[in-house]
């Protein structure tokens, strides 16, 4: 079984890309993001003190962060590919994810870092719209739903997230800038780090995976 972790700047489309993988090759999904949410929606105690941070276009703390995740992960079938998204966000987390992973009798196999400039981030981003109910991202020049306003899945009405206001995304944007380097100099020293240009369609950045992914 294959992992693969996901990271990349704000806006530059690696929750399309991994949902892609998850329709067409039955990868497990596994999002800081989304475990976020939706442990702060149920007010789970540590969802609350999370919210505090990533709210504010913060990074959670470490240790917070992978304390949720311990319990998170433990919803996924652990026989199939994980597709892990964003939950290294600092050098700090590395060391915290192998000892996860080593609970599951898993290794990293790739780092997949997107490349997209801070101009682009902030435009794809800003025309960002969520289903508040099953959280399909939908986008206004990339992914437009079927009909406006509503979601494909489950057709619910559309909502913009708090955190994708321009400003919040700088602040997410500057954060990541200062912690990434670090981040890619571990991968790139294990032979696991892959580069994807984020700027090009949707679908010449997934033939691109598939193959350097060996799918």
């Amino acid at each position: 079984m294959k992992t693969i972790l996901f990271h990349g700047p704000s806006g530059c489309g690696k929750d399309t890309q991994v949902d892609r993988l998850v329709q067409n090759y039955g990868f497990e999904k596994i999002a800081t993001g989304e475990m976020f949410r939706e442990m702060n929606d149920v007010g789970d105690v540590e969802g609350l003190k999370a919210h505090d941070y990533w709210g504010r276009g913060l990074f959670v703390p470490n240790e917070l962060t992978y304390s949720m995740l311990s319990k998170w992960v433990k919803k996924y079938n652990s026989e199939k590919d994980w597709a892990f998204v964003s939950v290294v966000r600092e050098v700090g987390q590395i060391g915290l994810f192998d000892t996860l992973l080593g609970e599951f009798d898993k290794k990293l196999d790739a780092f997949v870092h997107f490349r997209l400039s801070e101009e682009a981030a902030v435009e794809r981003m800003s025309l960002r719209w969520v289903c508040p109910n099953c959280n399909k991202i939908y986008h206004e020049k990339y992914l437009k739903e079927k009909v406006s306003g509503y979601c494909d899945v489950c057709g619910m009405k559309l909502v913009k997230r708090e955190d994708d206001m321009p400003e919040k995304i700088k602040s997410r944007l500057r954060e990541y800038n200062r912690t990434i380097q670090p981040i890619l100099d571990e991968y790139r020293n294990r032979g696991i780090l892959i580069e994807i240009d984020a700027s090009p369609s949707i679908e010449e950045i997934q033939r691109e995976i598939i193959t350097k992914l060996n799918l």
